[in-house]
C-alpha cells in the first residue's frame, strides 16, 4: 500500500513509500507495526538491511520501543543482515524502536554526531548496537539492549560517544563493549548484569575512557 501523502493527516502507509520520498532533515513517523519486509535493501553482495539510512540529517521514530518493529526477513544467523544499517552519514537520530531478528540490530559505519535513543534491541545473532570504524561523536541513551551476544559494541577507533543510561543484560558474551582502539568514550549510568563473559569490557588499545557509575554483576 502507498497511499497517503507523508503528512500527518494523510500519512504514506509503507516505511518503503517514506524512504522512497526521504531527504535531509526530514522526520520519519512509524506507528505500530512489523517492518522490515517490504524496505529491505542489499548494501552490498553479502549485506542487507531492512531499513538503510543513507541520507544525512534524518530522524527515525517509533510509536514506542514495544509497538513498532524492525525485522528483516531471514533468520538472525545469517552475517551481514542488519536492522538498521548506516554508513558515513552525520546527524541521525533513531528513537523509540524494537529492532529483532537480526544479525545486527543497529550498525553504524563511520557514522558521527547522532544519536540512539529509547530503542530495545533484542535476539539478535551478534550486537544489538554496533559501531564500527570511526563511528564518532555519537550518543547512545535510554537503550534495552538484552538477550544478543553482544548488548553495545564500540569498535575500530570508535571515539568520542557517550554511552549512557543503557540496559545491558543477558547477553551470551559481554554487555558493553569498547575494542580496538575506541578511547575517550564516556560510559555512564548503564547496568549490565547477567552476561555470560563480561559486564563492560575494554580491550586492545580502548583507553581513555570515562566509565563510571555502571551496575555489571
Amino acid at each position: 500500500a502507498s497511499a497517503g501523502e507523508g503528512t500527518r493527516q494523510r500519512p504514506f502507509a509503507s516505511l518503503a513509500k517514506a524512504m522512497q520520498y526521504v531527504t535531509a532533515g526530514d522526520t520519519i513517523w512509524l506507528d505500530a507495526g512489523t517492518f522490515g519486509s517490504d524496505t529491505c535493501e542489499m548494501i552490498s553482495a553479502t549485506e542487507t538491511a531492512a531499513v538503510n539510512l543513507d541520507t544525512d540529517n534524518v530522524t527515525l521514530i517509533g510509536k514506542d520501543s514495544n509497538a513498532t518493529v524492525i525485522d528483516p526477513p531471514g533468520t538472525n544467523s545469517v552475517v551481514g543482515l542488519y536492522g538498521i544499517y548506516a554508513d558515513t552519514q552525520t546527524g541521525l537520530r533513531i528513537q523509540n524502536l524494537a529492532v529483532t531478528g537480526a544479525y545486527e540490530g543497529i550498525k553504524f559505519v563511520n557514522v558521527d554526531q547522532s544519536i540512539v535513543t529509547g530503542d530495545s534491541l533484542s535476539s539478535t545473532g551478534d550486537a544489538g548496537i554496533f559501531l564500527i570504524s570511526g563511528s564518532d561523536t555519537n550518543t547512545l541513551s535510554n537503550n534495552t539492549a538484552n538477550s544478543n551476544v553482544y548488548g553495545i559494541y564500540l569498535v575500530t577507533t570508535s571515539n568520542y560517544n557517550t554511552v549512557t543510561s543503557n540496559t545491558a543484560n543477558s547477553n551470551s558474551n559481554s554487555g558493553i563493549f569498547l575494542n580496538t582502539t575506541s578511547t575517550k568514550n564516556t560510559v555512564t549510568n548503564n547496568t549490565a548484569n547477567s552476561n555470560s563473559s563480561y559486564g563492560i569490557l575494554l580491550a586492545l588499545n580502548s583507553d581513555s575512557n570515562t566509565v563510571s557509575g555502571n551496575t555489571a554483576n
